[in-house]
């Protein structure tokens, strides 16, 4: 008489690609959630197009609270500095590069005489107020179970 439980290797299979979709799945609804955040930083960088800096003996600065927001263009190095790294399983972030724009955690965070406009931590909240990121996981989660 055998005391083994019969079908234990399929059940261990079939939780095992269970896990392997549940990875994936976290994967994807990480990069979907990074890429929300993306589109929303970029649109608050795209901002009104500011003119060309007018050099000269006079130098005008914009009053601390004119500045514009959604961040002003001048050429468009900011939005072209947002980008999306994968940093592991699951893991996801969105930055600026520095390479190209290196003044962008100062507008960002501001400074002594720039008042911040923190296009990223905007788009996060604003992702976040609106509850997208439950209707992107819902989905993603929805996809895998009708497969």
């Amino acid at each position: 008489m055998n005391s083994g439980i019969f079908g234990l290797e399929e059940v261990l299979r079939d939780l095992e690609l269970t896990s392997e979709e549940i990875d994936n799945a976290m994967d994807e609804i990480s990069k979907e959630i990074a890429t929300e955040i993306l589109e929303g930083a970029i649109q608050n960088v795209n901002g009104p197009k500011i003119g060309k800096v007018k050099k000269g003996p006079k130098i005008k600065s914009i009053s601390f609270y004119k500045q514009p927001y959604p961040v002003g263009v001048r050429t468009g190095n900011l939005k072209r500095s947002l980008k999306i790294k994968s940093m592991g399983r699951a893991k996801h972030k969105v930055f600026a590069d520095m390479n190209i724009a290196n003044y962008a955690c100062h507008v960002h965070d501001g400074t002594t005489v720039m008042r911040p406009r923190p296009f990223l931590d905007d788009a996060v909240d604003e992702l976040m107020d609106s509850n997208k990121y439950l209707d992107i996981a819902g989905k993603i989660i929805d996809d895998i179970l009708n497969e």
